[in-house]
């Protein structure tokens, strides 16, 4: 997410610094390097600005060529603990900016980061949403809940506890109040991560325990001090699960304190999770011999699993199983190691054990491209390629290993079907492709065929590259090659190419389509665009746009819109899409979508604005209302008793309509007296509600018509 950012920043500062180190700054010149770097940008260049914390000059220059996901934006700049970037999103006035919704459980976020200023901050601006649902204040609509952020103290302690954040716990403990329900357990939490100061001040502070849970964990991470502190405090309680979890993790003086200090800890588990946990022959040897010797040496099903040591190649680990569990082996152990290449478990399999291997082997080897081991396998174990021969190439072809596919196509040449082309294809490895494509001679299959049949290719296999110095053109010998088997099997090699472009085009693989668009291609339909706008990839729209494809398909922008693809939506209306031709009501709650689109359409018109505000209860949508149809709304909101659509617009607008005024003025009358008195005092001291109490307090004023607002600007509401 952060390269596209950190390149643009690091172009710019290079730029800026020579020029100004040469005595020449120009700002047009800067300006074009902006526009050139920053057009289309994708709205994680801003949640990385954000994270980074730019300057303010620079996170503007990026929200004018970007459609923010602000919900997003708002956690990075709380992760990276910025106040600024915090402070430049709430305080603008033009309508863009993070909602109420977007900052909520940011407490939580901060928290776990360690950034103290921005969780006081943060706090200071929330309130505690599990109080509400349990008094069921929530219902009753207190002011509170229409501005004041959402959060979980509990959760931003045990988060801050987790991480290690001390000074973050002791703010917050002291700060939170006991109204929320979930359960706090931040000495846990610290136990299990070894934060052993905050498992001290908890104690202290609160005479707080933790869980057995905590502390088979805190044995699982390996946190001996903290195990031996918590001991000696008396706090200390013993499960089984605390020696096998350390075992499994290779903790072995974790291993050694559970044994001498708290005996009852010990399990048989212990000797079978020592040998999974790689190689680590003095913690299996140890354990072997003060655990099992002692504990459990006469457990008849007692084995070990060979499998994870054969697939990390710990040779030493197998060969002392060998030793002390001979009846431990299985032949998926060979399995493992071919699948990664271990050649000397494999030939130490093959001399000291008789399992053997399955068909799994080759498999494996081929998909990882291990040649040595699947020759080596060719000749000790020939028959594992008898059955599935066929699947062993597709799976190398599909990852590109085209010297394991020469191999296998060159040892059995019958086995090979065009499946293998179709996993090249699939995956885009264009030099196991044109290999299989040049020694393959069967027909392609009607699927293929009818899968690309919206793609023409002209089939221009010449030399001349008439100017053209795309990097990845087409060798020589590549040319001579599509020529030569074009002229004898033209069928076969327009199927497959046709269907290498389809997958590309599926894929989004440009790559692929820039060295097949230099034989000549057309489209028959524009389902390749439509589904590149469907899946939200913006690189291939550009491919598209750049190689003169047409973009007639009217429906581009909705495609984009009902699939929810951002980056899409944005492309296509800086490309000449009409924002028009998408109705906001079928956006559905994808809040960044519905935000550009609301941000850069037409106004927004009551019948739309009704079922937004009201209805899905996007109120502040009702900043792109005009002031008339904010009028509107208010009086629905009032008769329906919404006072959150009431208060937000009442707040968020100063009403220069006389008409307006007074008609909101009457509807409020009307209301029953609570709400009446809830209006009052709410918006008592919001500016933009002056023009109520004026004319409450003195009827006259409705007869001269002043307001005392001058201003027609409406205020967000930070």
């Amino acid at each position: 997410m952060k390269q596209a950012f950190l390149a643009w920043s690091a172009t710019r500062v290079v730029c800026e610094s020579r020029l100004s180190t040469t005595g020449g700054w120009f700002p047009h010149v800067m300006q074009c390097i902006d526009d050139y770097l920053t057009a289309g940008l994708s709205h994680e260049v801003l949640i990385a600005a954000c994270e980074t914390g730019a300057s303010e000059h620079r996170l503007e220059d990026i929200l004018r060529k970007t459609a923010p996901d602000w919900k997003e934006a708002v956690k990075a700049a709380v992760r990276g603990g910025h106040m600024h970037v915090l402070h430049w999103m709430t305080e603008r006035e033009d309508g863009r900016g993070p909602w109420k919704a977007d900052f909520d459980n940011m407490l939580e976020v901060a928290a776990s980061h360690g950034h103290l200023d921005v969780v006081k901050w943060l706090f200071e601006r929330g309130m505690e949403w599990h109080a509400l649902l349990s008094t069921g204040k929530c219902t009753k609509g207190t002011i509170e809940q229409y501005w004041l952020y959402d959060h979980c103290t509990t959760d931003a302690l045990n988060l801050a506890a987790e991480h290690g954040h001390l000074e973050v716990v002791k703010w917050i403990y002291g700060a939170r109040m006991d109204s929320c329900i979930r359960k706090c357990s931040p000495m846990s939490k610290a136990v299990e991560n070894g934060h052993l100061a905050i498992a001290q001040w908890l104690h202290t502070a609160t005479s707080e325990e933790c869980s057995p849970h905590a502390m088979d964990t805190a044995a699982k991470n390996g946190h001996l001090e903290v195990l031996q502190w918590l001991d000696a405090n008396h706090l200390f309680r013993c499960t089984k699960p605390a020696m096998v979890l350390a075992a499994e993790n290779g903790h072995l003086e974790v291993v050694k304190w559970l044994h001498q200090v708290h005996h009852e800890c010990c399990s048989s588990g212990a000797l079978r999770r020592a040998a999974n946990s790689g190689d680590l022959v003095e913690l299996v040897e140890w354990i072997y011999a003060n655990v099992h010797m002692n504990c459990h040496h006469t457990d008849p099903y007692m084995y070990l699993d060979t499998t994870i040591a054969a697939s990390r190649g710990c040779l030493d680990v197998l060969k002392w199983t060998h030793e002390h569990f001979p009846g431990s082996f299985r032949s998926d152990a060979m399995d493992a190691a071919a699948s990664n290449g271990h050649m000397d478990v494999i030939t130490w399999l093959f001399e000291n054990r008789r399992e053997g291997c399955t068909a799994s082997a080759a498999f494996g080897a081929a998909r990882n491209g291990h040649m040595d081991v699947l020759k080596w396998l060719y000749t000790h174990y020939p028959k594992t390629f008898v059955v599935d021969f066929s699947d062993v190439i597709n799976r190398a072809a599909g990852n590109g290993h085209l010297e394991v596919v020469r191999w296998l196509h060159e040892t059995r040449p019958d086995r090979v079907s065009t499946h293998a082309l179709h996993f090249a294809a699939a995956e885009g490895h264009l030099d196991t492709f044109l290999y299989l494509l040049d020694h393959l001679n069967e027909g392609s299959s009607g699927d293929v065929h009818r899968d690309a049949r919206g793609i023409k290719l002209l089939y221009h296999f010449n030399l001349d590259d008439s100017g053209d110095r795309r990097c990845n053109r087409a060798t020589g010998d590549q040319l001579k090659m599509l020529q030569a088997i074009f002229e004898q099997r033209p069928a076969f090699v327009r199927d497959w190419l046709q269907y290498l472009v389809h997958l590309a085009c599926s894929k989004g693989n440009v790559a692929i389509l820039d060295w097949v668009s230099q034989f000549g291609i057309e489209l028959n339909s524009t389902k390749p665009i439509r589904d590149a706008a469907s899946r939200g990839d913006v690189k291939m729209l550009q491919w598209f746009l750049e190689n003169g494809f047409e973009f007639t398909d009217p429906n581009l922008l909705r495609k984009a819109v009902l699939t929810g693809q951002l980056e899409a939506v944005h492309w296509l209306t800086k490309h000449g899409h009409d924002v028009n031709s998408v109705k906001l009501t079928t956006v559905g709650y994808n809040m960044p979508i519905l935000r550009w689109l609301a941000e850069n359409g037409p106004p927004i018109d009551l019948s739309t604005a009704t079922k937004l505000v009201l209805e899905k209860h996007h109120v502040e949508i009702a900043w792109w209302v005009s002031e008339d149809n904010r009028r509107h709304l208010v009086l629905e909101a009032l008769h329906k008793n919404d006072r959150k659509v009431a208060w937000w617009i009442l707040a968020h607008t100063q009403f220069q309509d006389e008409s307006a005024l007074r008609s909101i003025r009457d509807a409020i009358r009307c209301c029953p007296k609570d709400t009446q008195k809830w209006l009052k005092k709410s918006l008592s001291e919001v500016e933009a509600c002056r023009w109520y109490f004026a004319m409450a307090t003195k009827r006259p004023n409705e007869e001269s018509g002043e307001t005392g607002l001058p201003s027609t600007r409406r205020r967000r509401h930070a």
